[in-house]
């Protein structure tokens, strides 16, 4: 594997996107007086290298009902592979999934509306996939999720 795209602008403007994903690349030449044309390039360039995988919006799960964040730790049962458990993706309140290590070593973090549909969720969608040895922490306070927010 080579770094070659990850330049020193490169990692200028990742570090700008990864702070406001909807900087256009007008304002990210700005920025880093540049001209738009070559920062376009940049981008599109470190989009199609994967280096960027994509854009997404950052929700307050709280305000859209979902006030309970859970984070699952887990181990996998016999003969289940981590590829099987791409079907999480589709389990409603899942948002990341992964291979930690430690003495349980899959780890989901989940939102719901509440502590007994989170429960519900764990032990109808998320247990059936595979998972045993679970440990479910409730976070109580979000300190610090994503830079600058």
């Amino acid at each position: 594997m080579t770094f070659v795209l990850v330049d020193e602008m490169n990692l200028k403007i990742l570090r700008l996107l990864m702070t406001d994903g909807r900087m256009s690349h007008i304002d990210v030449a700005l920025r880093l007086h540049r001209s738009p044309s070559t920062i376009r390039d940049r981008i599109r360039r470190l989009e199609d290298e994967k280096i960027i995988l994509g854009y997404a919006a950052i929700v307050n799960s709280e305000q859209i009902g979902m006030g309970v964040e859970g984070i699952l730790f887990a181990n996998l049962m016999d003969g289940v592979t981590s590829e099987k458990l791409k079907a999480l993706a589709k389990v409603q309140g899942v948002q990341e999934v992964l291979q930690v290590t430690g003495g349980r070593r899959i780890m989901v973090r989940m939102v719901s509306g509440d502590n007994h549909a989170l429960e519900r969720t764990i032990e109808r969608e998320v247990v059936p996939l595979g998972l045993k040895d679970l440990e479910l922490h409730i976070v109580m306070e979000s300190l610090m999720r994503f830079p600058g927010l």
